[in-house]
């Protein structure tokens, strides 16, 4: 309705002017009415043409506002990134993750009112409030980054699933995005490797065996990785680790990393040594790495 009265006061304003007084009538004070002539219509509208260009960039005289002839750049806040992290969560209720969310605005952070998560596909409220205040998971207060920390309830179903961003300023403009997460219980062995690949069986050869394991949640729920060295000549599993000693390479790095000396009188040939990788909801990923020995 408002755009509609709008429209119509415009188009009264442009053609207010076809009509006038004569000075005839002013001076006599009777009310007679003088039309301009075609001519005299043709040069008002023309003065007013530059006015009507603009009004018909911003104004549809059958539906109103054409939102799609404004800046959207000047008026509409940004999502620089969503993010979750980590991205694999088990449905626990109690493994913890942050989604982060930053934005801008074109008028500021100040003006963005508020950023909203539709969390209803992890079993949590569809219109739940991000916060840049620096308390419960956030980094920094004002920095642009609304951040929640929340789980995944238990009786989530496995897989994949979509989380919706909604952003809106204090103007009523809205920006929306969203990120995925990954529903898992069992961790994941991303690549296995042996260096050097091949090794000779004469008793003294090292190798270094290597898995690189992605556990949903915090990488401290893996409860352990372990490998069968039953192959090449070693009796039952060894763990491996990713604590910077054994032969791993770097602490922390979710690379597990194991050191053994093949045992001489192996028989020559391919081998593959299986991997199992455990975490403290009873969950489990298998892999192997293939070795070759030689005389």
């Amino acid at each position: 309705m408002k755009r509609t009265i709008t429209a119509s006061f415009i188009i009264l304003l442009i053609t207010a002017g076809l009509v006038c007084q004569s000075p005839a009538a002013e001076d006599t004070g009777k009310k007679e009415e003088k039309y301009m002539t075609r001519a005299e219509a043709a040069r008002l509208l023309s003065a007013t043409d530059f006015l009507k260009k603009k009004i018909g960039a911003l104004l549809s005289w059958s539906i109103g506002y054409d939102i799609s002839a404004v800046n959207r750049a000047k008026l509409v806040p940004s999502i620089r990134y969503v993010q979750a992290q980590p991205i694999k969560v088990p449905p626990d209720g109690r493994t913890v993750f942050s989604l982060m969310v930053s934005v801008d605005d074109p008028g500021g952070l100040g003006n963005i009112s508020g950023v909203r998560a539709d969390l209803s596909n992890i079993g949590h409220l569809p219109n739940t409030a991000l916060v840049d205040n620096g308390l419960w998971g956030d980094t920094k207060a004002g920095d642009g980054i609304f951040t929640i920390q929340t789980s995944v309830s238990p009786d989530v179903a496995y897989g994949k699933k979509d989380i919706a961003i909604a952003v809106a300023n204090k103007k009523g403009w809205l920006a929306l995005s969203r990120t995925s997460l990954d529903v898992e219980k069992n961790p994941s062995i991303i690549w296995t490797r042996a260096v050097p690949e091949s090794v000779k069986s004469d008793g003294g050869s090292k190798v270094l065996l290597e898995a690189a394991v992605e556990n949903p949640g915090r990488p401290e729920d893996l409860e352990s990785v372990k490998i069968d060295l039953t192959p090449i000549g070693i009796k039952g599993e060894r763990s491996m680790r990713d604590d910077g000693g054994g032969g791993d390479r770097k602490s922390g790095d979710k690379v597990f990393s194991l050191e053994v000396t093949v045992p001489g009188g192996v028989d020559p040939g391919d081998k593959t040594l299986q991997i199992r990788a455990k975490n403290v909801i009873s969950g489990s990923g298998v892999g192997v790495i293939k070795l070759t020995v030689t005389r």
